[in-house]
């Protein structure tokens, strides 16, 4: 008998009362589930051994047995619901609780981990927000942009030391003399819909990245590229630019099929149920993992056999969309894995704890299994240049918002954030800090400008809080992410402070460098003297310093830009994973994610 007939002749028990003893003859009980004797006796044999109930009969004619239920109704679909999700049943079990998403939702959470089906490792985690499409040349937020290192590869990685290493291309050679750059890629490389990666397909991708708005900047010095052969293509540049191949490692210049950049934004669909909308039918990627269902309420990711690298231990992840009990927490990831009865973490947030933890160790492991760092980036505040403050306003302003007035504002907040100050775009370098408060006239009325972002929430109160004890009203204007990219691309967002996070990739040395010279918010709030002077530092830059040297050099940029308080770093978040010994091989990335391609766990190995 099927699971929905059982469950009909429980809530028909379920009358006489749960969690209740009842003192009942087996007659009784086969009128009230409508059955006879034979098939009631039956009944209650299958659902005590489920675990349903508890069912101790007495012999002799009309002696009244003890029957009590473990569950109610509810209760019973519930707990059935969780183990069809714990088995990849997902629609079953929504069908099964009547499609109650908050319910959904927590019995997500509670089966979210790894788990073993047929030989291979699945992970479930759940997320505070649906994503937007994986397509790597739109903008995108910080774990979008996680999740496209996972669907997608470059011709090469570059690391936090400006190191490049082989990805699609497993050499490469600059030609000073002819400023010219030549990639020689693997053979047999195919996307994830088995079509062949060449050098005609890739020369073919960068010549329409050139064409598109958000990267001609970065590809202006780019005069031609082209197929040598198959497995080769060129780049010839009109100036020089020894570093070239770690700027192409960005995340934005991830190799997908040329076509695929006519795609439209997840965020632009019309919004259906998640079983209608399947935006991963157009993704086709080049990485670890294949995108093979993606919709609003959950990304689902497979591993990709014919991978050029080492095949992911994980076989797929599925990410769902589970509104938080606590909405007011940052960016929150679990995996909650239900091992042999006992209940696990991993979790990849900014976990609240105390705000006074020193930098010095920037990535740690303690005996309960939890890893954190400082993130590369920071939240910050530029200036509007529209506002048309003068130096020693903008001093002023900087001087009231300071990190560390701003820091003890926010240790009042009901949610507090584990951080520390930022005195720079970078944590280790030169902290910048300015004496004295020297009064100003500023605009009796001050507004500010934020993206949906719990952090910049809380920053644009803490500093609304700062500026009314200065005797300034402070009005905050909350955008979308794409709306406030979208302003700030036209040269329209007229607010005074634009809150903003610095968020940094992998390739630390270029990602600091991709943000100088063409991000959007950077560029709307400079003058255009000041934006002028950025990008002749930065092509000076680009033209003669390795890779190496990249951020000794933006330092002295990001040191001048905050001395002439054109921006105000604010914060560092401090990152944090637990998963208390589960899962193996388990490491914390620049994105506070966990690296999924190499989770495993011993006990599934050893099984």
């Amino acid at each position: 008998m099927n699971n929905d007939k059982k469950i009909l002749h429980f809530s028909r028990l379920s009358k006489l009362g749960v969690k209740q003893e009842i003192a009942i003859t087996l007659q009784e009980v086969a009128e009230v589930m409508f059955t006879s004797t034979r098939h009631c006796r039956t009944l209650l044999n299958e659902m005590r051994d489920f675990g349903w109930l508890e069912w101790t009969p007495k012999a002799g004619r009309n002696q009244r047995s003890r029957l009590y239920l473990v569950y109610a109704v509810d209760e019973l679909k519930a707990e059935l619901a969780q183990q069809m999700i714990a088995v990849g049943k997902y629609e079953k079990a929504l069908t099964l609780i009547g499609n109650d998403q908050v319910l959904f939702g927590q019995l997500l959470q509670n089966t979210s981990g790894a788990v073993q089906r047929e030989g291979r490792l699945h992970i479930q985690l759940t997320y505070a927000r649906s994503f937007s499409a994986l397509l790597p040349h739109i903008a995108l937020r910080n774990s979008e942009r996680f999740l496209v290192r996972q669907v997608y590869c470059c011709l090469v990685l570059c690391d936090k030391n400006g190191l490049i290493s082989p990805q699609l291309a497993h050499h490469w050679v600059y030609n000073a003399e002819l400023q010219r750059w030549r990639f020689y890629l693997r053979p047999a490389l195919t996307f994830h819909d088995g079509s062949a990666i060449n050098a005609d397909k890739i020369a073919e991708l960068f010549n329409r990245l050139k064409q598109l708005a958000t990267y001609q900047t970065e590809l202006a010095h780019v005069t031609h590229i082209s197929a040598v052969n198959p497995l080769c293509v060129e780049f010839q540049l009109d100036q020089p630019d020894p570093g070239f191949a770690g700027l192409i490692a960005d995340v934005k210049y991830s190799i997908q099929p040329y076509l695929q950049l006519q795609s439209q934004p997840y965020s632009q669909l019309k919004a259906q149920p998640h079983s209608q909308l399947n935006a991963g039918a157009a993704i086709v990627g080049s990485g670890a993992f294949r995108v093979q269902e993606h919709t609003q309420q959950y990304l689902r990711l497979q591993a990709y056999d014919n991978y050029y690298g080492h095949r992911a231990l994980t076989d797929t992840v599925t990410i769902w969309q589970v509104s938080s009990q606590q909405t007011d927490l940052p960016c929150t990831t679990e995996l909650q894995a239900n091992v042999v009865h006992k209940t696990n973490q991993i979790r990849s947030n900014y976990a609240a704890n105390s705000l006074e933890r020193e930098i010095d160790s920037l990535e740690q492991t303690t005996e309960s299994d939890q890893k954190s760092r400082i993130e590369y980036g920071c939240l910050l505040a530029m200036i509007n240049s529209k506002t048309q403050l003068s130096l020693l306003q903008r001093k002023y302003l900087s001087q009231l918002l300071a990190a560390d007035k701003l820091m003890s504002e926010l240790t009042k907040s009901a949610n507090p954030i584990e951080a520390i100050p930022a005195y720079n775009l970078l944590s280790n370098w030169l902290k910048i800090m300015s004496v004295g408060t020297t009064e100003q006239p500023l605009p009796s009325k001050l507004t500010i400008a934020i993206f949906e972002h719990h952090t910049l929430k809380e920053c644009a109160q803490a500093m609304m809080a700062l500026l009314q004890q200065a005797g300034f009203e402070c009005e905050v204007n909350i955008y979308s992410f794409e709306e406030l990219v979208q302003k700030a691309s036209a040269n329209t967002l007229m607010e005074d402070l634009i809150l903003i996070s610095l968020d940094l990739d992998d390739n630390l040395p270029t990602s600091v460098f991709h943000w100088m010279l063409s991000n959007s918010v950077l560029n709307q709030s400079l003058s255009a003297e000041a934006s002028h002077w950025l990008q002749a530092k930065l092509i000076s830059i680009r033209q003669q310093q390795p890779l190496t040297n990249y951020l000794t050099e933006l330092e002295s940029i990001s040191t001048a830009m905050i001395t002439e308080h054109w921006m105000i770093p604010m914060l560092h978040h401090r990152q944090t994973l637990y998963f208390q010994g589960v899962l193996k091989g388990v490491s914390i990335n620049v994105w506070g994610w966990p690296e999924i391609q190499d989770v495993w766990s011993e006990e599934f190995v050893n099984s």
